[in-house]
């Protein structure tokens, strides 16, 4: 098995753990960490299928729901604290 082959098994392992893990997760910021992490290995899963334009994509477009989830999320765990 090359090195390559064996990077996207890693990474497809973690995409399975992770996506599983948001099921379970309660805690709003946790999730969003992880979804951003998630978001993060897809791209390097586009990067090593050699679909760059994919992958820059997949990046944007994760790191832009990240920051909105972020802004929605502590705008409700503020308002919950009340």
């Amino acid at each position: 098995m090359l090195m390559p082959d064996i990077l996207v098994v890693v990474l497809l392992s973690f995409l399975i753990v992770a996506s599983i893990s948001l099921i379970f997760i309660k805690n709003l910021i946790s999730c969003i960490i992880l979804f951003g992490a998630y978001s993060l290995g897809m791209a390097l899963v586009w990067q090593q299928f050699n679909s760059p334009d994919i992958a820059i994509t997949e990046a944007a477009v994760g790191i832009a729901m990240t920051v909105l989830m972020v802004a929605v999320a502590t705008k409700v765990e503020g308002e919950t604290d009340d």
